[in-house]
């Protein structure tokens, strides 16, 4: 449980951060998956997509309540310079789309998202030293590592034969 009234430290801050990043791109997620799926041509497509969407509402609300339980007090990292050295950010790249987005960009953009965000959650299973919050993170490596395997697949049945 986060500790009350001992501020956090540079390296603490600096995670949070990350997870605050973390759980915007989950909105951003849900957001993507639930516009995507009103364009979706096929049903079997539309709802993949929004079981995509719900469960990246599941992983905001993980990444909510870990926040509250204090994990950026429990990760490995103590300096900024070895913090900046592991450059998480970048994994929390969005990816835009445009209107003109074709079914193929969407799919291409959700594989390419799904990836980034599983290599974070990754890095940050390995970081944390508690137990419980290295298996949320692991849970959501996971979870991440499946939606991208989902969207690979459904890919992969629609264009991939145009290939």
């Amino acid at each position: 449980m986060a500790q009350v009234g001992i501020p956090l430290t540079t390296v603490q801050q600096s995670f949070e951060k990350l997870v605050s990043l973390a759980i915007e791109r989950e909105v951003e997620a849900y957001e993507f998956y639930t516009e995507s799926a009103k364009l979706a041509e096929l049903s079997s497509s539309e709802k993949l997509l929004k079981e995509l969407a719900e469960q990246e509402v599941i992983h905001r609300k993980k990444l909510e309540t870990a926040l509250k339980e204090g994990v950026c007090e429990m990760f490995a990292c103590k300096t900024n310079a070895q913090f900046k050295k592991m450059d998480l950010g970048r994994y929390l790249i969005s990816i835009p789309l445009k209107p003109s987005s074709t079914p193929q960009d969407v799919l291409i953009v959700g594989i390419q998202r799904e990836e980034a965000s599983y290599d974070f959650y990754k890095a940050l299973s390995e970081l944390t030293t508690d137990a419980p919050h290295k298996a949320v993170f692991e849970t959501l490596a996971r979870e991440e590592l499946s939606h991208r395997d989902r969207l690979q697949k459904l890919y992969d049945d629609n264009f991939q034969q145009w290939m």
